[in-house]
């Protein structure tokens, strides 16, 4: 085929596929053709008894119809941001907003964030003078080598709403909460005692790609710079093909946009997947989250293709409100009254606790499937797989004494190496800042700063699993010792009751520890932020 006759396919492939001219065309012909089919069925009655509420009804149908079409649906959210997102092509999804509707995004992110100050306020709230009297207060490690003999393939996936109370619920005939994921688990290194670094998706996210304290960062007027304290970045230098994959729309909170200045070099979400499954149902957060993991195996068979690795990253979607199980799926009995006690269940997602746990269950479910394939087809011995929920599922808790299950998820981790799953303490609190570190230590050879997160498969981690979350201050550790809140120079200790946490009088020595070493990391962590946003 001749470089002409390229060119007039590719030419027809975008107006006929990428952009269905024809569909587009007759939507703006019925458009168009409504109010005059309306005036010529009105009009001659209207003419014969011109009665003015028979006008006025006319007027607040018409007004009714067009605040219907502006909004663009009843049932599920109006038109946002993430539904400029019509084709996998970028040029024509920048096309789809018209001036004044681009014209307010900019606006609103522009608006939306802009960080004041100077770096040092984040080492001075906590009682530091400078970053190296804050250094000070880190502990030492010694950085014990985990690194693979091979360069592994990496996935990580970010489960929605995968709460640490639903996971550790499951049983398998009264119950199921986890489906395929509960036979996956056979050969996983489970966490069961985590918490999350925030308790928001955006926020989690944020905070697991750049272990940051604030946000949003990338929603705001720094969304477009190339930040140096992305640790995506250290994959992409090691060689890796670094992608992230989501099922929601990909201008959702502008990732298509954005993360590619964070170390991502391909961006992928319900426009592409859906482009590969087209019979893949659709919700109003995205697409199921089955296809986005049939995605990622395709990119996981191309990788053993090149012989280049691949680094995924993945945000699932399906658990989420308004919860429904995706493409009539049919899934186990589950049993809300297996939840712990702690939780109010009558106020919790309107009595609708039963179909959240359904949609539960059909994401570990797809996650657990996933495991199964990767299995079956040997990709398990030189791959690295690590899993967590971005949040808890946000049910109401008796919170006094219980936030280790408010702010509780679950991180696994399915690795190649025997003999780093015999050597691990799965009986720690471990945080989302532990993931990254793990990970890049084992594909990579790369150690994070002693600032960062722990490496939980080497010896030498101190304890302590440290948050961002902000409820009590600007963040909590927890671990073996009870808990200690970071507010300021203030520490607040609290000790193990059974499974309660209760304020202690005075902090006991293992927390003083634990709380210096946490309050260091929360300063320098935010140090580290602004700084890099000034570059």
């Amino acid at each position: 085929m001749g470089l002409e006759a390229k060119s007039h396919e590719k030419f027809r492939q975008t107006l006929w596929q990428d952009w269905p001219i024809l569909n587009y065309l007759l939507v703006l012909f019925c458009g168009i053709a409504v109010p005059f089919v309306a005036a010529s069925l009105f009009f001659n009655r209207l003419k014969a008894s011109p009665r003015g509420y028979q006008l006025f009804l006319l007027s607040i149908v018409s007004i009714l119809l067009f605040a219907f079409f502006i909004r663009g649906s009843i049932g599920k959210f109006p038109l946002r941001q993430e539904d400029f997102a019509v084709s996998k092509v970028q040029l024509i999804n920048a096309s789809v907003p018209n001036g004044a509707a681009a014209l307010y995004e900019a606006t609103k992110a522009w608006r939306n964030f802009q960080i004041k100050g100077e770096p040092s306020q984040a080492l001075t709230k906590f009682g530091y003078s400078n970053i190296e009297e804050a250094k000070k207060d880190l502990a030492v490690r010694a950085h014990t080598s985990t690194q693979l003999s091979f360069r592994p393939n990496v996935v990580f996936a970010v489960m929605e709403s995968m709460s640490g109370d639903i996971f550790n619920s499951h049983d398998s005939l009264v119950n199921n909460t986890l489906g395929a994921l509960d036979t996956a688990l056979e050969d996983a290194v489970v966490f069961r005692k985590a918490v999350s670094i925030e308790n928001g998706t955006f926020p989690s996210l944020e905070g697991l790609l750049f272990d940051t304290p604030i946000s949003p960062i990338s929603q705001s007027i720094y969304g477009r710079k190339e930040l140096s304290f992305s640790q995506i970045r250290a994959f992409k230098e090691a060689g890796y093909r670094t992608i992230f994959l989501t099922g929601c729309p990909e201008p959702w909170r502008q990732i298509n946009d954005t993360f590619k200045f964070y170390g991502f070099e391909e961006i992928y979400g319900q426009a592409a997947i859906g482009e590969k499954f087209p019979n893949a149902e659709k919700s109003p957060w995205g697409i199921g989250d089955k296809w986005m993991f049939k995605f990622a195996e395709d990119l996981l068979k191309e990788a053993e293709g090149t012989g280049r690795p691949v680094f995924i990253m993945m945000l699932s979607t399906t658990n989420h409100p308004p919860f429904k199980v995706p493409d009539g799926e049919q899934v186990s009995k589950v049993d809300i009254s297996k939840l712990p006690k702690t939780i109010n269940l009558e106020g919790s997602y309107d009595g609708n606790m039963k179909m959240l746990l359904k949609t539960y269950q059909y994401a570990a479910d797809s996650l657990g499937n996933f495991i199964l394939d990767l299995r079956n087809k040997g990709w398990l011995k030189n791959t690295i797989v690590a899993a967590t929920g971005d949040h808890n599922a946000r049910m109401r808790y008796q919170s006094e004494g219980n936030w280790h299950h408010v702010f509780g998820v679950p991180v696994l981790f399915w690795l190649p190496d025997q003999n780093l799953k015999a050597s691990v303490d799965t009986d720690r609190w471990v945080s989302h800042r532990d993931i990254l570190p793990s990970l890049l230590a084992m594909s990579t050879g790369k150690n994070l700063g002693n600032e960062k997160g722990r490496n939980l498969f080497a010896k030498d981690t101190e304890e302590g699993a440290v948050s961002f979350i902000g409820w009590s201050g600007s963040g909590f550790v927890i671990g073996k010792p009870g808990m200690v809140t970071l507010n300021g120079k203030n520490l607040e200790c609290y000790n193990w009751r059974d499974d309660k946490l209760v304020k202690a009088e005075s902090c006991s020595n293992e927390q003083e520890t634990m709380g210096k070493e946490a309050r260091a990391q929360r300063a320098i962590s935010e140090y580290i932020v602004r700084k890099g946003l000034q570059e």
